[in-house]
């Protein structure tokens, strides 16, 4: 029985308010690490916002990552947490929404660094790393969401 190789790439998406080298590569880490639990495999692209606020989404690494997606270039999405995304409750629902109508999941890696204890690990054992979204009919926040952003559903 041969697998059929699924469309597209696993992406991951980091930003950091101030250029901070340090902190984009903790980012990549734990994405890198997400990438891997949740689908067998390392993310092959990546988009970077290095010193863009997150109170807006007009950021260059973003709209080149939603252009990729639309393109359907993209499978999924990693982000180490959720406000690498955006800080805006509203940017966040309407990225949420675009993103679940293209069909391209979104996975936020929980809290561990990239370098973690044995104590860490085992803490770990204990708690999801990452949310994988579960596929099936729509979630109802999806359908508040669109009703809320008036965006009609074909």
């Amino acid at each position: 029985m041969s697998r059929e190789k699924e469309v597209g790439n696993v992406v991951i998406y980091a930003r950091s308010d101030v250029p901070d080298p340090r902190a984009i590569l903790q980012q990549y880490a734990q994405a890198q690490r997400a990438a891997e639990e949740a689908f067998g495999e390392s993310a092959t692209v990546t988009y970077c916002d290095d010193g863009m606020a997150g109170s807006t989404v007009r950021r260059p690494g973003l709209q080149s990552m939603l252009r990729h997606m639309d393109a359907g270039f993209v499978r999924a999405i990693v982000v180490a947490s959720d406000d690498r995304l955006t800080r805006s409750y509203m940017d966040d629902l309407r990225l949420r929404v675009r993103f679940e109508l293209a069909g391209v999941p979104l996975i936020v890696a929980r809290g561990r660094p990239a370098e973690a204890s044995e104590a860490d690990e085992c803490q770990a054992a204990e708690r999801p790393r990452c949310d994988v979204p579960q596929t099936g009919p729509s979630a109802p926040w999806l359908e508040r969401a669109l009703s809320a952003l008036r965006i009609k559903r074909y």
